[in-house]
């Protein structure tokens, strides 16, 4: 039950706001816009997230082969490791963007 509500919450929610948007009018951007912008970025913070996880076995390796420190695994199974790959993911995702067309508070 509890795994049907944590799914159902995020569709509640979701629904709820294209509706709102739908009665807002134009001026946003299509919903399957959207899906594919996020689509991509969670796509980005996922390849953040495998070279994180990546490079910290590599050193958490490293480390037990080159000192007498043991060092577990583990250690990278921390829910902080996905946030900051997320955030790196977003970073980039919007450096490599191309700047928006319309002049917002600029010359």
């Amino acid at each position: 039950m509890s795994s049907l509500l944590l799914l159902l919450l995020p569709v509640a929610t979701s629904g709820a706001v294209i509706l709102i948007a739908r009665r807002a009018g134009p001026g946003h951007r299509g919903l399957g816009d959207a899906v594919r912008l996020v689509l991509e970025l969670a796509g980005i913070s996922t390849l953040f997230l495998v070279a994180n996880l990546a490079l910290g076995v590599a050193i958490v390796l490293a480390t037990r082969l080159l000192s007498s420190v043991f060092v577990s695994i583990y250690v990278l199974n921390d829910l902080s490791l996905v946030a900051l790959s997320c955030l790196q993911g977003a970073v980039f995702f919007c450096w490599r963007r191309p700047p928006a067309t319309g002049n917002v508070g600029g010359d």
